[in-house]
């Protein structure tokens, strides 16, 4: 029975729309929950900023004018604070109401009375779902460079419906927004001192290398407030290591996206005196504003999500000019004797760089796409978005909609509907409405929960916390720890939802490897999921073991919302290996989400977290394929053979194969097509098939000879006139017995053979006789005869035109070259450029093909090598006194990581 669902962010439609002000509503579109905090209290307050100095009138004078417009602002300046201004020009002095809807504050009875409305991506895009967003309204959005896949499909669907915007970017080149949000004006503002300008250096070094002991001592001796912004979160922590072990004089500190952004509130308040170290992700930099702020180190690399054949590969870069300039802009041109240093192994000339268009997102998210349209009731094609959409993978994506029956004839199902309802991704909602109550709780954190991967340090200690075969679990388990040792029931904005003691819970994570940013999420999720399906929130949290594995498998098995792989190869034949931080094995079936990733060479790799599934519970929900005959020429005694396959979600887990001698009434005349088929192919053991291989031989070469005018007799063709002659037949005993001929003069008279056949098969080319084959192509207008002249390569490199003999058709070349194969062309001049290439066209198709073939038969060896030693491995295990049952030796100690039976050593990489 499906649950019922609903969604606390929307309003009460007919209420919120019977409400719309004359002037219509400010509906600010904030890019994270924390910006929207920030938006709210902006609003309240009255600041004298450059931009409400330098600008103010004019921007009043945009917000009147009743046309969309731009500001792009660097960090600073006050823009966000410029939305109260706004507001009150666009709703003609009337008193802001303002209110705030994300996944911590849900829509209220109040909420319709609300004039200025300030909400996430996701809940923008739910509103103009449910047609909560009119024309009459306006549109705000702040920091607009942040791009996502979401706020890019709210952009497309406010030119659906025709509000107005206003938007607000750092540094960014504006033309692209401009143009596609129809803006009247752009108005850019720089708050730049030229005599404040930064001292820019560019240093080929890598960032610890670059805090050596000359920087840090001089960091010291000026006091200097540094802020160093590498892209990963291990950057960040080693970076912050380094510098508190080499200079423990100085104040240091770091934050990322594992962090909550409290332990570094008195940095952002002026709180923490100079000398200062703040390390920091991109993430941070282009929201935070850090006070005493006069040194910037920007390391040269970013991981972005590039989009290839659909999928979102995680690649490493450089950075672009627009992060540059940002980061560098804390300093440059703002602090008196400002310093930027950029690391990197390009030569960057900082003064030349200029602002750049935005990198989109949305290309990546076809399957997010496709439910919004559903939702809406439109094609794609419909919406203005603002990257083309990737056609193949957005109707690959409704199929699967459709499948899992979400999505019919466009539009989305009850079910679908009660899907979208959920704040979570779409596969856990799909468990979610499926699920029983007593699985709840363990769904609504897993949920939650970006990844295990995420949600830990590198040097974690899982002990006790592991269920073994599930990171989602296992996940599960180190929450509900960490809210039994440091969490209580309470409330945020008047909503239930688990909290946290701060010194318990840091306490708790420096000593697990857990992040409390991560937690802290999790709760936030788990409370919107109860509040969703209207169930209270537990008091009390339960960890995860067998039994709860074993329903959270037969879940998954039933369902399947995620990506199954086996045996690290997906169902399309991809290989995607276990991420080196599971705690599931690599041998049989596991599912999640799969990630990409670009390695050392830009070439596309995949890893999976998720949680095995064993085969006796992946089989009832399996589907038998009816009998397929196949004729095996191998076999002597039972060649004709009914096969059964045993298929799940595009594996093929079982094949029956059952001889065939007597053909069933039912499968009769299928036998025989399999065996006219078998002969047509000259696979079939039968005294006819090579006594008639002369004359259907000299059949098809007259065809080729006629240029098509003769009958074929090609495959389909000599299979019906084998199946004519094998209608009696009803055994394999009779099939051998029973005479089959093929004869030329009834297909072909003689006569009209031998005239074709007195066509040359050889011409002479400078003395050489050069041999002619015959052969038909097929062309938009019908079949066409042609020769084509198999020349030596050496002759074919200096022939010409001239040289060529005349026949009565267009001539076709190729030359053979041994072990490399032919190089084929139509034409002389396509034949002399193919034969200067290093590789033809075929020989790259080949080495592509035998590379993959290669690795499939190398994947192949290891699944049968980890298969056969597995259970020798299980013994040897057991026998060593290890708890569990599925072979895998219990973890101990800080940092220490299992490794399951069957798992190659020193083949780890990173997901």
């Amino acid at each position: 029975m499906i649950r019922n669902v609903r969604d606390p962010s929307l309003p009460d439609h007919e209420a919120f729309v019977q409400s719309e002000p004359p002037t219509g509503r400010v509906i600010v579109i904030a890019p994270t929950r924390a910006a929207c905090e920030t938006i709210e209290l902006a609003v309240q307050l009255h600041i004298d900023t450059f931009l409400e100095t330098h600008h103010g009138a004019r921007v009043r004078e945009l917000a009147r004018s009743g046309r969309g417009f731009g500001i792009v602002a660097g960090t600073g300046t006050g823009k966000t604070l410029a939305i109260r201004p706004i507001a009150e020009e666009i709703l003609r002095g009337e008193p802001l109401k303002v209110g705030v809807v994300n996944r911590e504050r849900e829509a209220t009875p109040e909420t319709p009375s609300w004039n200025l409305i300030i909400v996430t991506t996701g809940i923008a895009r739910r509103w103009f779902e449910e047609g909560d967003i009119l024309p009459t309204d306006t549109i705000v959005v702040d920091e607009i460079h942040q791009t996502s896949a979401e706020l890019e499909l709210c952009l497309a669907l406010g030119k659906r419906v025709g509000s107005r915007f206003v938007w607000l970017s750092a540094t960014v080149n504006p033309s692209f927004y401009a143009r596609y949000l129809d803006s009247g004006d752009v108005l850019e503002v720089f708050n730049f001192d030229p005599d404040k300008a930064a001292d820019v250096r560019v240093l080929h070094k890598k960032p610890l290398q670059f805090l050596d002991e000359g920087f840090l001592r001089q960091l010291v001796k000026q006091r200097r407030g540094v802020a160093l912004f590498v892209p990963t979160r291990r950057g960040v922590e080693e970076a912050a290591e380094h510098v508190r072990r080499f200079a423990p004089r100085v104040n240091t500190a770091f934050y990322h996206g594992g962090e909550p952004i409290r332990i570094i509130r008195p940095f952002l308040e002026g709180g923490e005196q100079k000398p200062y170290f703040l390390a920091m992700t991109a993430a941070g930099q282009s929201a935070l504003n850090v006070s005493g702020l006069d040194t910037v180190v920007i390391d040269d690399v970013k991981f972005f999500n590039a989009i290839d054949r659909g999928r979102n590969v995680l690649t490493q870069e450089h950075l672009g000019a627009n992060e540059i300039l940002q980061m560098a802009g804390r300093v440059h041109g703002r602090v008196e004797g400002g310093r930027v240093f950029i690391l990197s192994d390009r030569d960057i000339q900082f003064n030349q760089l200029q602002p750049t268009e935005p990198e989109f997102q949305l290309a990546g998210d076809s399957e997010r796409v496709a439910i919004t349209c559903a939702a809406l009731g439109v094609r794609a094609d419909e919406l203005d978005l603002p990257v083309p959409l990737d056609k193949v993978a957005y109707r690959q994506a409704m199929e699967l909609l459709e499948r899992r029956g979400i999505v019919e004839r466009g539009r989305l199902t009850g079910y679908g509907r009660a899907v979208e309802a959920m704040p979570v991704d779409r596969a856990w909602a799909e468990l979610l409405v499926n699920a029983d109550d007593e699985l709840l709780p363990y769904l609504a954190v897993m949920s939650s929960v970006e990844s295990l991967h995420r949600m830990t340090r590198d040097e974690r200690d899982l002990d006790g916390l592991i269920v073994p075969g599930s990171d989602h679990l296992t996940a599960y388990n180190l929450y509900a720890e960490a809210y039994s040792y440091a969490g209580r029931m309470g409330e945020v904005y008047g909503l239930p939802r688990h909290l946290f003691d701060e010194t318990r819970i840091e306490r708790w994570a420096e000593r697990r490897g857990a992040l409390v940013k991560a937690i802290e999420d999790a709760a936030l999720g788990m409370a919107s999921v109860y509040r969703a399906v209207g169930l209270p929130l537990p008091s009390r949290m339960v960890n995860a073991g067998e039994d709860t594995l074993r329903s959270f498998q037969q879940l998954l098995a039933q369902f399947m919302p995620f990506t199954l792989v086996i045996d690290e190869q997906t169902s399309s034949g991809d290989e995607a290996r276990v991420s080196k931080t599971s705690v599931c094995g690599s041998w049989g079936p596991i599912t999640g989400e799969i990630r990409y990733f670009a390695d050392k060479f830009g070439n596309p790799r995949a890893s999976v977290e998720g949680t095995q599934i064993p085969y006796d519970l992946l089989r009832p929900y399996a589907t038998v394929t009816e009998g397929e005959l196949v004729y095996d020429p191998n076999s002597k005694r039972a060649p004709l053979a009914l096969r059964r396959r045993v298929e799940y979600h595009g594996f093929e887990l079982e094949r029956e194969v059952e001889a065939i001698d007597t053909f069933p009434p039912q499968l009769a005349q299928n036998a025989r097509h399999v065996l006219a088929e078998a002969l047509a192919r000259g696979e079939a053991r039968h005294p006819g098939a090579r006594a008639n291989q002369e004359a259907i031989d000299s059949i098809r070469e007259t065809y080729r000879r006629s240029g098509g005018t003769t009958p074929k007799l090609g495959l389909a063709e000599l299979t019906a006139h084998y199946e004519r002659q094998l209608a009696s037949v009803n055994s394999i005993n009779e099939f051998r017995h029973t005479p089959v001929r093929v004869d030329a003069d009834e297909v072909v008279p003689r006569a009209v053979r031998e005239r074709y056949a007195a066509l040359p098969s050889t011409t002479v080319i400078r003395d050489r006789e050069v041999e002619v084959h015959y052969d038909v192509e097929e062309t938009p207008t019908g079949l066409q005869g042609v020769a084509r002249l198999r020349l030596p390569e050496k002759l074919a490199r200096t022939l010409n035109e001239q040289e060529l003999p005349k026949l009565d058709r267009p001539l076709r070349f190729i030359v053979t070259r041994g072990a490399r194969g032919a190089a084929r062309a139509s034409t002389l001049a396509d034949l002399h450029e193919e034969l200067e290439r290093p590789f033809t066209e075929k020989e790259i198709a080949d080495l592509e093909r035998n590379a993959e073939e290669h690795r499939r038969e190398r994947h192949e060896r290891k699944r049968e090598r980890r298969l056969r030693d597995s259970g020798e491995k299980l013994k040897e295990h057991r026998k060593l006194g290890d708890e569990r049952t599925d072979g895998r030796r219990k973890p101990k100690g800080e940092g220490r990581r299992f490794r399951p039976p069957g798992k190659p050593h020193g083949r780890r990489r990173r997901g």
